[in-house]
C-alpha cells in the first residue's frame, strides 16, 4: 500500500504563484483542505480488489448502432425537385427549382 498523499499549504501556494492566482490565508486553508480530502478519498479508491474486473471506457455496456454503408440507388432528380414548394400559390406549374437545384430564399447577406 502506497504511503499516504497529502499537500502542504506551501505547495498550495506554489501551484498558486504558478498559475498567477493571489490566495489570501482562509482560501489558502480552504484549497489545502480541499485538495487532501480529493487525495484521501482517492487513496480509499486504490485500496479496492479489482481483480479479474476490465477497464471501461463507459459505465453503460453501450453498442454503437449503425447501419452498414451500402450504395443505393437515389430517388430521380426529377421526381424529387416535383416536390419543391410552389413559386405562387394556386400555379402548378412554377416550382422553386431551377431544374437541377432547389431555390430558397437568401438569408445571409453581404449588406450592412
Amino acid at each position: 500500500m502506497a504511503a499516504k498523499q497529502t499537500v502542504s499549504p506551501e505547495e498550495i501556494q506554489k501551484i498558486a504563484r504558478l498559475s498567477k492566482l493571489h490566495l489570501d490565508d482562509e482560501k489558502l486553508e480552504l484549497y489545502t483542505q480541499q485538495i487532501n480530502a480529493i487525495l484521501e478519498h482517492v487513496q480509499k479508491l486504490q485500496e479496492l480488489d479489482l481483480t479479474g474486473i476490465e477497464p471501461l471506457s463507459h459505465v453503460l455496456d453501450l453498442v454503437n448502432v449503425t447501419r452498414p454503408d451500402e450504395s443505393a440507388v437515389s430517388m430521380e432528380r426529377e421526381k424529387a425537385l416535383a416536390n419543391a414548394p410552389l413559386v405562387e400559390a394556386g400555379s402548378p406549374a412554377k416550382r422553386a427549382t431551377d431544374g437541377e437545384f432547389f431555390l430558397v430564399p437568401k438569408v445571409i447577406t453581404t449588406d450592412q
